[in-house]
This record gives structure tokens, C-alpha cells and sequence, in this order.
């Protein structure tokens, strides 16, 4: 835990807009099933991909992800009730910032009143991960004062697949032109089951295709044309999102030790690649 010396600030504030119907609306989608524990009411109520079993291939990954790449901060959004992150000792003692961001307003007050008076480096306020731009943040101590540091890693976990494709899209966007170094997330393979011979470990160069071949045959701007809230298996390597999977420095399944999806955890170098290919969502699903 820092010194109350260190403080850090975010550079920006996310607005709740009442004219954004959408916006509105996710966000009370959210927050209801936040409290009615419609995910889940026993352990966390972010559902049960965040649950310590849940989530232990996303804690063994990010794990060897700090041990092999310099992450000083991250921003986590949507963050949920925060159940499984800090059970990780780099991502609980990590060197500058940790940001906790999530439309349902119930799950950030429970993270502030959680965290907030014990924990300097740790920040958790509402963000809408669609209509708002990642942060920066300053550090201020004694002495100095730092503003617009961007993030090292951005976490989008559980969550592309609960948004519209068009939301998606936004979300991601955001992601790819925050100035972040890293983006970790969930995603399906398209051909609903993870194929051994398409992963790739952190600090290997496991041979992986462009795009999979099941791409081909898929039609996801009509079936990721979702309610926000409802769920569909996402995928970032076919249209519209165009993420070649052969520039992901991770690809393994999210469930491998405790079986409950099939979904799987990439992360990926962000460069001027991919900000290309962001800028082309616009266009996409239209």
C-alpha cells in the first residue's frame, strides 16, 4: 500500500449522459443485474467467470504477462466487484495505478467503499467503456506533479460479448487509441471450441494463422446485434473487428483448469496496426 504522500488522479471524468438513451439504458440493465444478483448470488455478483475458478487462467496469464513486460498501471472496465483481481499480488501491489471502471453505478460505490480509504493507488469510478475515451491520470507527490500518463494495460474482460456489436465496436476503439501499451480480453473462437494448435504462450512464438479459417462463414454484425445485457459469442479476429490473430502474444482458453465457457483470453501489443483497423469501425455493421 502507497504512502498518502503519492496521490493519483484521473485526468478525465466519465458523465453520465440522460440524453443518451443508450447509454441510459445499459446502464440500468447493469446495475440491475448487479442487484437482483441475476449472474450470480453466492461469491461474486459479477457472475461466475469471476469467481476464483473462474478466473484462475486469467490470474495464471497475467501473472506470467508482469513477469515478462514492465506493467506500472492498469485500468480494468468493466471491473465488477473486483472478486478475483487482487487475489493477484502484482496486480494488488502494482507499481503506480490501479483503475477500476463499470457503467452500474451499485458496483462502483461498493469498490470505492471497499477500497477507497485503504488503498492510494487503487481508483474506481463509473466509466462507460462505449461513449467515453480511456483516461490518463497524474501522480503527485512532495515534490511533483505528472499528468496525462497512460495506462500500461487495459483489461476488457467478460464484457465485449454482453454489449450490441456496434457498442462493441465503440468499446474497442476506445481501447486501441488510449496511448495503452496492452490489451488483455475475452473472445470466442469461431468455431465455438478452442483449437490447440491455435494458441500462443507469453514469451513464445507458437506459428498462428492470420485470421481463422471459420471466419469465413460467419455473420456476426447480425448475430452480435444483441440487447446490451444479453450475450453472444464475440470474436475479435472476424469482421467486423479484423484483429489478426497472429499478433497476439497470448491466445489460451480462459477456462482450462475449471471448465465453463469456451471462450478465450488473447492479449495484444497495441500498435499502428491495429489503430488502422479501429479506425475503419465506423463503417462496419452499418
Amino acid at each position: 500500500m502507497l504512502s498518502s504522500s503519492f496521490i493519483y488522479l484521473l485526468d478525465n471524468e466519465c458523465k453520465i449522459d440522460l440524453n443518451d438513451s443508450s447509454s441510459h439504458i445499459r446502464k440500468k440493465e447493469f446495475d440491475t443485474i448487479f442487484e437482483t444478483g441475476r449472474w450470480n448470488t453466492i461469491g461474486s455478483r459479477s457472475g461466475p467467470g469471476s469467481s476464483l475458478e473462474g478466473a484462475y487462467d486469467w490470474l495464471r496469464h497475467l501473472r506470467t504477462l508482469f513477469e515478462h513486460y514492465s506493467i506500472r498501471s492498469m485500468a480494468d472496465i468493466p471491473c465488477g466487484d473486483t472478486y478475483w483481481q487482487f487475489s493477484l499480488r502484482e496486480i494488488n501491489t502494482i507499481e503506480e495505478l490501479y483503475f477500476g471502471g463499470d457503467i452500474s453505478i451499485s458496483v462502483i460505490k461498493q469498490n470505492q467503499k471497499l477500497y477507497k480509504s485503504r488503498h492510494h493507488n487503487k481508483i474506481f469510478q463509473y466509466w462507460d467503456l462505449v461513449n467515453c475515451p480511456i483516461p490518463t491520470y497524474t501522480y503527485i507527490n512532495s515534490t511533483h506533479e505528472i499528468n496525462g500518463n497512460h495506462f500500461d494495460l487495459i483489461i476488457v474482460r467478460d464484457a465485449l460479448q454482453h454489449m450490441h456489436i456496434r457498442n462493441g465496436l465503440k468499446a474497442v476503439r476506445n481501447v486501441i487509441m488510449s496511448g495503452a501499451k496492452f490489451f488483455a480480453l475475452s473472445t470466442y473462437p469461431p468455431n465455438g471450441k478452442s483449437s490447440a494448435s491455435n494458441t500462443r504462450s507469453i514469451g513464445k512464438n507458437e506459428t498462428l494463422p492470420l485470421i481463422p479459417t471459420e471466419c469465413v462463414n460467419k455473420t456476426y454484425c447480425a448475430y452480435g446485434a444483441i440487447k446490451d445485457g444479453d450475450w453472444y459469442a464475440n470474436n475479435i479476429n472476424c469482421y467486423p473487428f479484423n484483429f489478426p490473430l497472429n499478433k497476439a502474444i497470448l491466445v489460451q482458453r480462459s477456462h482450462e483448469k475449471f471448465g465453463m465457457e469456451q471462450d478465450e483470453m488473447h492479449i495484444y501489443k497495441i500498435d499502428d496496426e491495429l489503430k488502422k483497423i479501429v479506425e475503419q469501425y465506423d463503417k462496419a455493421c452499418s
